[in-house]
C-alpha cells in the first residue's frame, strides 16, 4: 500500500524547511552506511544544531495529518534525516533496515517516509523508484508533498542529471504491525468518510463497534 500526500507541509513550512536545507552543511551520505557501493548522495551533518527544531516540524506534520493517521496509525517517528542530491548523485536499489537504533529505544520500520523539499521541475531524475511488481512505480513530488511504502520494498533514486534534489526520509512504526491489517482499517475510514452525513446513529454504533473490535484484534501497545 503506497500513500501520496498532498501538501503534507504547507507552504509556511516548506518554506521554513527549503531555507534550512538551502543553508545548511552537507557531509557524504556514506556516513550512515559505510561501505556501501551503491549509495551516492549526501545528508546534513548530525552536528548541525537546527537539524532537531526542523526535524520536530516534519514528524509533528506527520502525526497531524488525518491520511496518515488513518492509513499508518504511526506508534513511533524518528527525526528524520535530510538529503541531497546533485547531478550524477543517486541511492541504488536497497532495502530500508527493518530495525533502526534510535534512542529511547529502538524502532521498528513498519514504513518508509520520503518528504520532498524540491519541486519536481527543479531537477531532472532523481525519481523514487519502487519496486511493486513487474512493473516499477515511479514517485517524483512536488515541494511539501509526501510519499509512504512498506519499508520492506526495494527501492532506489534514480540518478539526478539536472538540478538539486532535496528531501526528508524517516520511519513510521505502526500501532497495526500488519501490512493486510492496516489495508482493512484504512478501507473501514474510507468507508466512514464516504458515508459521511447518511449514516445514523444505529449505523455509527455498529461502525464503532467493528472499528474497536479490529483495534482490540490488531493494535500493538
Amino acid at each position: 500500500m503506497i500513500t501520496q500526500i498532498t501538501r503534507l507541509l504547507d507552504a509556511s513550512q516548506t518554506k521554513t524547511a527549503r531555507a534550512f536545507v538551502e543553508k545548511a552543511e552537507f557531509v557524504e551520505g556514506k556516513a550512515t552506511n559505510r561501505g556501501s557501493n551503491i549509495k551516492n548522495n549526501e545528508q546534513i551533518s548530525e552536528n548541525d544544531s537546527d537539524q532537531s527544531e526542523i526535524g520536530r516540524m516534519v514528524v509533528q506534520a506527520l502525526l497531524n495529518n488525518d491520511d496518515v493517521l488513518n492509513t499508518a496509525f504511526p506508534r513511533g517517528v524518528p527525526s528524520p534525516t535530510f538529503s541531497r542530491y546533485q547531478p550524477g548523485m543517486y541511492y541504488g536499489l536497497h532495502m530500508d533496515e527493518a530495525i533502526m537504533n534510535t534512542k529511547p529505544k529502538p524502532l521498528r520500520t513498519d514504513l518508509s517516509v520520503t518528504v520532498f523539499l524540491s519541486s519536481g521541475d527543479e531537477y531532472d531524475g532523481g525519481e523514487l523508484e519502487l519496486w511493486t511488481g513487474t512493473e516499477p512505480q515511479l514517485v517524483k513530488l512536488d515541494a511539501g508533498d509526501a510519499v509512504i511504502y512498506p519499508t520492506g520494498l526495494i527501492h532506489q533514486v534514480r540518478p539526478v542529471t539536472r538540478g538539486t534534489r532535496y528531501a526528508a526520509v524517516t520511519w513510521i512504526q505502526s500501532q497495526i504491525p500488519e501490512l493486510k491489517h492496516r489495508q482493512v482499517l484504512s478501507h473501514y475510514y474510507q468507508l466512514v468518510a464516504r458515508m459521511g452525513h447518511k449514516a445514523d446513529e444505529t449505523d455509527r454504533l455498529l461502525m464503532e463497534s467493528v472499528r474497536t473490535g479490529l483495534y482490540r484484534m490488531w493494535m500493538e501497545l
